[in-house]
């Protein structure tokens, strides 16, 4: 099969067209024609350096699908070949910027009915992460106030729809007159234009000095920092950026606040609950089918012009997600 392989640890220019074998599918598979994957941060991360550990190269990053079964493996159920099917890869095998990827079968679901699979592949990381986050690590209840950084991103612009869908009050972040256009068109209730506002100061003003119950980083480092200002008493903040922060134990102890980790890849790097990403994965296309949720898609790529959508996404600019189009 045709594939854009990372050859090494470096800039995108170590990512080359190459024939690999086809995925070998183990008995919890299903091998998955690839028609679209997306770009997420994890892809620059891990081909820039060994993020996570080392990897055995040349191997094959995306980790986003939307595409079409092909073969199934001995324990696959519920599903058939033909099937038009999105799904997360496992960030510690091989990934779908290739014209085959090898998935767990139990994190796959149907593709959303109104949904093609250039759209469809907007969807799984970014929403897994937005929707474990708010729901398993926040525990997000209605009426509550979240503050989302970067809310035009790819889990942000996700995560605003989705606690607005849970009946929560938002407060985000952008820095472009098209990002905040676009976080009011997903339905913020405040948008902060972090260039030329303090989004600490603004944070107290519009929660009258109480903060927020819940806070979710996208982004990390100093805005993660200040962000643990913004938490209120006995508050939570979730991050999916790693942090080394001396401010985390002193600004949260003295409000009782806790700090929750997301990482959205242990159900299928440890084998842990695997079925619980597929779960959330068919609620996600109700609510799409329904229209209620709806991936943005900033830019389509080409596979060939992978290294390119590399450079771009490490600018930290992107809009919504970056598309891959590998078929049709």
């Amino acid at each position: 099969m045709r594939a854009m392989v990372m050859t090494a640890y470096g800039a995108p220019e170590v990512l080359q067209f190459r024939e690999m074998p086809e995925p070998v599918l183990r008995d919890d598979d299903v091998l998955i024609e690839v028609h679209a994957t997306a770009m997420n941060p994890i892809d620059y991360k891990v081909r820039a350096k060994p993020y996570g550990g080392p990897r055995d190269l040349p191997c094959i990053l995306g980790f986003d699908v939307s595409g079409v079964i092909r073969a199934l493996g001995r324990n696959a159920r519920h599903l058939k070949v033909g099937d038009s099917v999105f799904a997360s890869p496992s960030l510690a095998r091989n990934g779908a910027d290739a014209e085959l990827v090898a998935v767990d079968w139990r994190t796959v679901a149907h593709t959303p009915r109104t949904l093609d699979h250039v759209n469809a592949a907007a969807l799984p990381l970014a929403v897994l992460t937005a929707w474990e986050s708010l729901h398993k690590r926040a525990g997000i209840h209605p009426g509550q106030t979240v503050l989302i950084h970067a809310g035009a991103g790819g889990v942000g612009h996700l995560a605003v729809q989705l606690a607005k869908l849970h009946g929560c009050r938002v407060i985000t972040t952008a820095g472009m007159p098209e990002t905040i256009d676009l976080c009011r068109e997903l339905g913020a209730d405040v948008v902060i234009n972090h260039t030329k506002e303090d989004f600490v100061k603004r944070v107290s003003e519009e929660t009258a000095t109480a903060g927020c119950p819940v806070v979710f980083d996208t982004v990390g480092g100093e805005v993660f920092d200040r962000s643990l200002e913004c938490v209120g008493l006995n508050g939570r903040i979730v991050t999916i950026v790693y942090n080394e922060s001396a401010k985390i134990v002193p600004l949260l102890f003295r409000k009782n606040a806790t700090l929750h980790c997301e990482f959205m890849g242990v159900p299928t790097v440890y084998g842990v609950n695997p079925e619980s990403q597929g779960e959330i994965l068919r609620t996600v296309a109700e609510l799409v089918d329904a229209g209620r949720l709806a991936p943005h898609v900033g830019k389509v790529m080409e596979l060939k012009d992978l290294p390119q959508a590399h450079r771009e996404q490490e600018t930290g600019r992107t809009i919504g997600k970056t598309v891959v189009r590998v078929k049709g």
